[in-house]
């Protein structure tokens, strides 16, 4: 007798063929050179405005690397430039499809370091040429920094926006 998925199981079983298995962070910087990649065909792109704890950029500087085929992103970081600004990366690790690119910004100090100060994403580039929406690619984008990456983010939509999983958020406080 064939038995019907309950609603978490079917949100688990989404949730594990989108993001894989939970992530533990590279013991080094992920480079561009660290795997085969293809850019973004059909780009959208939206502001985003969402929080960088400052104990979180340490881990978005670090990216991903996969290790297993349960492993299904591979995420490199590019910056942050003499300006703060920075670009994270992150692409399907079977394909080397690259799904979503996160600009952020982060305040340094006046040695050019990383300013103990919490940083911003402040825009999103995503891939629409198989169907990903505004709000799925930001899902998609919190769910990699959260999952994989290990990162512990707030919410991004502001007080009474309902995210795509349906759940309500309140807005950060700005940097």
């Amino acid at each position: 007798m064939e038995k019907q998925l309950s609603p978490d199981e079917v949100s688990a079983l989404r949730h594990w063929s989108t993001f894989g298995q939970k992530g533990e962070p590279p013991a080094q910087r992920v480079t561009s050179k660290d795997q085969k990649t293809k850019p973004i065909e059909k780009p959208a792109t939206a502001a985003w405005d969402q929080l960088i704890p400052h104990p979180e950029i340490p881990k978005l500087l670090l990216g991903f690397q996969p290790r297993a085929m349960e492993d299904k992103w591979f995420v490199y970081t590019d910056g942050p430039d003499a300006q703060g600004n920075g670009v994270v990366h992150m692409f399907r690790s079977w394909t080397g499809m690259k799904m979503i690119e996160a600009r952020f910004t982060v305040r340094l100090d006046d040695d050019g370091e990383v300013a103990k100060q919490d940083a911003r994403f402040t825009e999103l580039v995503w891939e629409t040429a198989h169907g990903l929406t505004e709000d799925e690619a930001v899902d998609m984008a919190r769910g990699v920094c959260e999952w994989c990456m290990g990162m512990r983010m707030s919410s991004s939509l502001r007080k009474g926006e309902v995210s795509a999983s349906g759940e309500e958020r309140v807005v950060d406080a700005q940097v």
